[in-house]
């Protein structure tokens, strides 16, 4: 199985990484003192379309998320804010990356792209 990729321009992690919690991608030449005058991207609540025809949004885990074999385990989205959206294992429609992907548990804090469906 080959890694969906972004079918639109946007910085940052593939579509099956997880950003976790103490780290950040960000844009721009290098990093200043902490990451001053840059932004992180993707920002939590941008979405992507990947090449497999499904929709993505970038997420921030508010609990432990066990990860899945396919499709993932399906994850509740909470929208506190339109920078504000946190994921939740329980059904919701979405999907956490799954084991073909990334090994390990998702944990409070982590970002990830939650995956809309189970197909395209």
């Amino acid at each position: 199985m080959t890694s969906p990729f972004r079918m639109n321009p946007s910085l940052g992690p593939n579509l099956h990484q997880v950003v976790k919690k103490d780290q950040v991608w960000y844009e721009g030449a290098g990093r200043g003192a902490a990451g001053a005058g840059q932004i992180g991207s993707p920002q939590v609540g941008d979405t992507a379309f990947g090449d497999n025809g499904r929709e993505y949004i970038f997420v921030e885990a508010s609990g432990s998320i066990t990860v899945a074999s396919s499709p993932g385990t399906q994850v509740a989205l909470t929208v506190n804010g339109p920078d504000d959206i946190t994921a939740a294992a329980g059904s919701g429609g979405f999907y956490a990356p799954h084991t073909g992907f990334y090994s390990g548990t998702i944990v409070a804090g982590d970002r990830f792209w939650a995956a809309k469906g189970t197909a395209p």
